[in-house]
């Protein structure tokens, strides 16, 4: 477990929150269940983030610039990203049920708005990058690192998350009746 997986588990921890168990609900609700993981490292990411913000000198408007980008993209993620990935599990157990269409719906959304969120990666990108050199000049090591791997956790949601919710999407329209 790295630096970062490690603060999220005990931030988690300490907010009481539970790590997800085995299996996926294939009546998830859209935009309010979203993979339990995803949540974890949100509230942690945000937390750290929040407690940083207000420090004097370059850091803490750094932070909160960041904040700024990372807010509203987090909400498009948990409104139409993310909700899919809650049926993998049961998708990967080979049930396909009619109450799964709603993850189509978003992730059409997800391919529909693919220039807007990738707009948002690029800034909330830009605003990382100042954090971490606003970091690096008074030598916090710790949000230097935090800032790295927020960035490669950025890539990630570009690179697989994203286009895992539209595969999701793809196939169930390929394995649902049409309507």
């Amino acid at each position: 477990m790295d630096a970062r997986m490690a603060t999220l588990a005990a931030v988690s921890l300490a907010c009481g929150v539970c790590w997800p168990g085995p299996g996926g609900d294939a009546r998830a609700q859209p935009g309010v269940d979203i993979p339990q993981y995803e949540r974890v490292e949100h509230r942690g990411i945000l937390d750290y983030l929040h407690g940083i913000a207000g420090r004097p000198g370059a850091v803490g408007p750094a932070a909160q610039k960041v904040l700024d980008h990372l807010i509203p993209l987090v909400a498009k993620e948990d409104e139409i990203v993310l909700p899919p990935l809650v049926l993998l599990s049961t998708l990967a157990g080979g049930e396909v049920t009619p109450d799964m269409r709603w993850a189509v719906v978003l992730a059409d959304r997800v391919k529909a708005e693919r220039d807007t969120l990738r707009r948002g990666h690029e800034e909330l990108k830009k605003a990382l990058v100042a954090l971490r050199e606003a970091a690096a000049a008074v030598g916090d090591h710790h949000t230097v690192g935090f800032t790295k791997d927020l960035i490669a956790d950025d890539l990630g949601s570009q690179e697989i998350t994203e286009p895992t919710t539209i595969l999701i999407g793809e196939f169930l329209r390929s394995r649902l009746p049409a309507q």
